[in-house]
């Protein structure tokens, strides 16, 4: 792990995220924890623990992440963060690896059938996840840090990138496919499940949440009664449908404001909001300050 560490280090020199020169692959470093569970959208990957250690909450669910286990987030999810051990010598450092469903298939193709469903980690929900659930934690073993620290090896030269970047990448997702929890990710993959068609959705919501959506129609797209979907769309988020709609949008309100200098009022219309009184009162809810005071504060970071 020392090894990992160092070359983490040498491409994540300060505080901040880092692509590489592979594709998928990123970094991120902190130098402190963070007081308290932060607002942020997951999207689908994997996040493996260099140093440190983090928990993300679904809800009342507890995810606990470091690095003896790694996350995977199978589908975009609005969670809450918190980074529990970093410091300014021993900072938080992460990789995250983001999944191609088109490498995800071309393995499963090739792959024997799937083991059965092992119990989850105590480190999942505090063991309480259903197993439909689009999140799980894993233990890390050798083949997955040994893979990890030879992507990382050729993500520190542009040729080994180019080359062997793709084929370690491939290795990695492997490995978690045939892990004790990789029938969940499966599952999320295959296109004959219910779980692909919820993906597919949940991709719908993150491209298009400007849009005005209902369950109707989200059903419709799911090929799923209402009642279906509403029941197989809460077993994989933690939330209902209109309550992932308005967490997609206040979050993509705030990226608005803050890397694109939009105002409260226009960032509220922007993402699908009519009224900018139920635009405040939600965003407040969510990220415990007024949309107004946070554009102030986001413009002027």
């Amino acid at each position: 792990m020392n090894n990992l560490i160092c070359r983490a280090l040498s491409m994540a020199s300060h505080e901040g995220d880092f692509a590489t020169c592979i594709p998928h692959l990123s970094l991120f470093r902190r130098d402190s924890p963070t007081p308290s569970p932060m607002p942020v959208i997951y999207q689908p990957s994997i996040y493996m623990v260099l140093q440190g250690a983090k928990a993300a909450f679904l809800g009342k669910e507890r995810y606990l992440y470091d690095t003896m286990h790694y996350l995977v987030s199978c589908v975009p999810l609005p969670l809450e963060g918190q980074i529990l051990q970093a410091s300014s010598d021993t900072p938080y450092l992460a990789a995250r690896i983001s999944l191609d469903t088109q490498m995800i298939n071309e393995l499963l193709v090739e792959m024997p059938l799937e083991p059965k469903p092992q119990s989850l980690s105590e480190h999942t929900a505090d063991a309480l996840s259903p197993a439909s659930r689009g999140i799980y934690v894993s233990a890390i073993h050798s083949d997955i840090q040994n893979t990890l620290s030879r992507l990382l090896d050729f993500a520190q030269s542009k040729v080994k990138a180019h080359v062997l970047g793709q084929l370690a990448l491939k290795e990695l997702i492997y490995y978690v496919l045939n892990d004790e929890h990789g029938a969940l990710l499966r599952s999320f993959a295959c296109q004959d499940r219910q779980q692909y068609q919820i993906a597919n959705v949940l991709q719908y919501i993150n491209r298009h949440y400007a849009l005005t959506m209902d369950i109707p129609s989200l059903a419709s797209k799911a090929n799923m009664s209402e009642s279906s979907f509403y029941h197989h769309f809460k077993a994989a988020t933690n939330t209902s449908p209109i309550q992932y709609i308005k967490t997609v949008r206040l979050h993509a309100a705030k990226r608005k404001m803050l890397f694109e200098q939009y105002n409260a009022t226009a960032a509220a219309y922007e993402v699908g909001y009519t009224s900018t009184s139920q635009f405040s009162r939600e965003y407040r809810r969510l990220f415990s300050v007024p949309p107004a005071q946070d554009a102030r504060i986001l413009t002027r970071v």
